[in-house]
Order: structure tokens, then C-alpha cells, then sequence
């Protein structure tokens, strides 16, 4: 089942109408862009790739995990990873896993059936609901933006909070500089 949401840039406003009867939900919230997304359930799978361990800082997280992603590019372990993707969510992976207030381990990596090589790590991640955001922009800084939006405008007013699992970020082959390039944000929620 997936249930498919639109926030947009205005500010709050409530129409509610019930389903089944012509009517439908529709929120707006403040912002200065929209924030498109939907709750999907997903089923547990595997990722295969490199990891790092990071500190619960925010800012410092924003320039480090950046680096993170150059250093894995410059030494060619992105091409291997990039060929291991033959699963759902397609594409590159970055996940947060293991966050506990105060680090957690970041992850590129490939959802696989491949054999780990030894170079590379794998993470389960868990069967859970995701909300999962639509991002539009050249990297980081259009997913550090969503990300804070979704932290600070969606989720509190959601009616979801965090789930067990790692928070997901999906890069498909394309040009990360570009001003249309779009990945995802998956966020592991459960309802309030």
C-alpha cells in the first residue's frame, strides 16, 4: 500500500474532506519549497559497500560525510559499488545506521544479492515503513536542505516519528552537479 502526500511552500492550511465520499486530505505547510513524499512499506534487504563511523554533530556532519563520499570516488571503490546495485532501491546508497544520540555508521553502498568482497562490508537493513522524500538539486546541498526540512518542518507535524532503522539517502546514476538532478530521502517511520 502507498499513500502519496504533497507538501507545498504556502503557508499552514487544512482542507479536509473523507475518502470514499469524493474528499481528500490536503496540507500545506510553510516553506520555501515543496516537499513531495509518500509512505511506503518496504521489505528487509541488504546493502553491500564501505562504511565510516561519525559523531552525532550535525554541521560537522554536513562537511565530513561530503569528504566521505570523495574519498570512496577518488579511490575507485564507488565504480565496484556502483556495480553491485541489482536490487530495489536502485542506484547508490548512503545510509545512516546504528544512530544511538551519540554517532552511528555511515554506509555507501549497493542494495545486492552479491557476494560481499572482502573489501566491503553489508548491512541488513530492516522490513519498515519509509517516508520517502523527492529531492531536486545539485548535491550536498539540496539533500542537507531537505534533510532539515524534514527534521524541522515534516515530521514534527506528520503524525509519524523515527522507526528502528536507518535513515536512507537514494543516488540513481545521473549528474549530481546538475540543477534537476533527483534522489531520495528515506526516513523509517511509525505512526504516533
Amino acid at each position: 500500500m502507498v499513500a502519496i502526500f504533497r507538501i507545498s511552500a504556502e503557508p499552514l492550511l487544512f482542507v479536509h474532506e473523507m475518502r470514499g465520499l469524493g474528499k481528500k486530505l490536503s496540507i500545506t505547510m510553510k516553506g520555501d519549497v515543496e516537499m513531495n513524499y509518500k509512505i511506503e512499506k518496504k521489505e528487509a534487504f541488504r546493502i553491500v559497500g564501505v562504511k565510516k563511523h561519525f559523531d552525532c554533530n550535525i554541521e560537522e556532519n554536513f562537511s565530513e560525510i561530503p569528504q566521505f563520499w570523495t574519498e570512496v570516488i577518488q579511490n575507485g571503490m564507488m565504480m565496484e559499488i556502483g556495480k553491485m546495485s541489482d536490487q530495489d532501491p536502485y542506484g547508490i546508497l548512503g545510509a545512516s545506521a546504528g544512530m544511538n544520540g551519540k554517532d552511528f555508521d555511515y554506509y555507501i553502498a549497493a542494495a545486492t544479492g552479491s557476494p560481499t568482497p572482502q573489501n566491503m562490508t553489508e548491512y541488513e537493513v530492516p522490513q519498515a515503513t519509509w517516508a520517502i522524500f523527492q529531492c531536486i538539486g545539485p548535491m550536498p546541498k539540496a539533500i542537507q536542505e531537505l534533510q532539515k526540512r524534514i527534521i524541522t518542518e515534516w515530521l514534527p507535524t506528520s503524525g509519524y516519528e523515527y522507526a528502528d532503522a536507518p535513515d536512507i539517502e537514494v543516488y540513481p546514476a545521473g549528474d549530481v552537479t546538475a540543477q534537476d538532478y533527483q534522489c531520495e530521502v528515506w526516513l523509517p517511520v511509525k505512526k504516533k
